[in-house]
């Protein structure tokens, strides 16, 4: 059985409303961390963020047709290979420029924050073209 490409995206429109709420709670509490403990956490703030991004970027537009589809699959073509680009210039600039041979240290971005990243241009890219169409 053969599945139109609408099913993808498969959360209400209503998701987005919970998407929005998770990203400000997020934010609320990596504020809450850097004020209170003076503690900057973006592997933990990442986790909600990418919730909140995946649930609004998959749910459903009220105007939802093969042109909204269209133009998020081009704002995902878009968004992943860029944020691997900019996941590769981070990781590059921190490892070659701060590594001591004496600590053996490596820095990595997670994959939370790669998806905040690559989700976050996605959705960047999909207001624009869909601003511009």
């Amino acid at each position: 059985m053969k599945k139109s490409m609408s099913s993808i995206f498969i959360y209400p429109h209503q998701f987005k409303f919970v998407g929005i709420l998770l990203i400000i709670l997020a934010l609320i509490t990596f504020l809450y961390r850097i004020v209170t403990y003076d503690i900057v956490d973006l592997t933990g703030a990442s986790l909600p963020v990418a919730s909140g991004l995946a649930l609004i970027f998959f749910s459903k537009d009220k105007d939802f047709d093969e042109r909204i589809i269209y133009l998020k699959f081009k704002s995902l073509a878009i968004g992943v290979p860029g944020a691997a680009i900019i996941v590769m210039l981070i990781n590059y600039y921190y490892n070659f420029n701060g590594y001591s041979v004496e600590t053996n240290s490596w820095y990595s971005i997670s994959a939370f924050e790669y998806l905040t990243i690559a989700l976050g241009m996605a959705l960047g890219c999909y207001y624009y073209f869909k601003v511009k169409a």
